[in-house]
């Protein structure tokens, strides 16, 4: 990545992005699906790890850059529907803001991952805005929870991973405290593209991705312990959530589906490319596929429901690096 180019680039994006950030600081308020916010507020304003439950206490380094932009004294002040909730503005505008930060450097990667694999400048510059008004990005990548953060290291991930580069294993490493979901993701990866072209790299990734999850899951029993939710990380809770369904469907349905647009999108093009008997990447159709059939068997297991979409949204680097492959060769074929 070249840092001039970088950051014309990332100032663009933040600028294109800004009315979005001022949106949800304004009106946005967590007591609408966003529960898991008040677990990270005792992170954000004192660092009080003792007093959140796990997994939400393993979710450092997002909320420690949070907790220190608080301490620096950052803010702005305006009414906003936060007023109502009580708890310090200051906390839930750092909260706002960071993710606004990590949501344009998000953007930002993701035009270098397009550009270095399909040269295509207005290709690699849309694929940022796809992400900035994506769905998820609106509705919970601003909002002051710690996806934001989770997805920025992932495409992070994504990039070296398609570079073949072993740099990935420092933000692997950092997602340990950050987000364990993605290990599993990136496992399942690594496995399918190790069975198809037998490379040594995808292996060593894969192993990479259990010793990761291996040391977080050690965490989450020793270090982290707390007992509210440590059935969810217990395969006979797993097991048995699967047979016996605990969360209504019908709303499961219909939240996954909103949240879902991008991957929707991207599977109209590929179902149109195939009925029209045109060049199409089905090995990467069938890995989006798994790896949609992965969040669902986890949500069910661990109970997540209406969440379900928004785990798989972490992925929406390699939904827009497939539909972007799918729309290039649409329009080679055309």
């Amino acid at each position: 990545m070249k840092l001039k180019l970088f950051l014309k680039l990332w100032a663009i994006y933040a600028l294109c992005c800004f009315p979005l950030f001022y949106f949800v600081y304004k009106y946005g308020t967590p007591d609408l699906g966003l529960k898991d916010f008040y677990d990270y507020y005792k992170l954000y304003s004192n660092w009080d790890i003792d007093h959140v439950e796990a997994p939400f206490n393993m979710r450092i380094v997002s909320t420690f850059f949070v907790y220190l932009m608080n301490k620096a004294g950052f803010h702005y002040e305006t009414a906003i529907a936060f007023d109502s909730i009580g708890l310090s503005k200051q906390v839930f505008f750092n909260a706002v803001f960071f993710n606004y930060l990590c949501v344009v450097s998000t953007c930002t990667v993701l035009f270098f991952t397009i550009k270095k694999h399909f040269s295509d400048l207005l290709l690699s510059f849309t694929s940022g805005l796809v992400y900035l008004f994506g769905f998820g990005t609106l509705f919970y990548e601003l909002m002051p929870i710690t996806d934001a953060f989770s997805i920025l290291v992932f495409s992070l991930v994504f990039y070296h991973y398609l570079n073949k580069s072993y740099l990935i294993i420092l933000p692997l490493i950092v997602l340990i405290l950050q987000r364990e979901y993605i290990f599993l993701a990136l496992g399942l990866i690594a496995l399918m593209d190790l069975w198809k072209t037998k490379e040594k790299y995808y292996l060593h990734t894969l192993v990479i991705c259990i010793l990761c999850f291996a040391s977080y899951f050690i965490l989450r029993k020793t270090l982290f312990y707390t007992p509210k939710y440590d059935h969810q990380a217990s395969p006979a809770y797993f097991l048995e959530s699967i047979v016996q369904i605990r969360f209504p469907l019908i709303p499961y349905i219909k939240q996954t589906l909103m949240t879902l647009n991008i991957y929707l999108i991207y599977l109209l093009v590929y179902i149109y490319k195939k009925y029209k008997k045109l060049e199409a990447d089905s090995f990467l159709f069938y890995k989006l596929l798994f790896l949609f059939l992965q969040i669902n068997i986890i949500s069910f297991a661990a109970v997540f429901g209406n969440n379900t979409g928004r785990y798989f949204y972490i992925l929406v680097p390699v939904v827009i690096f497939s539909l972007v492959k799918e729309s290039k060769l649409f329009l080679k074929n055309e």
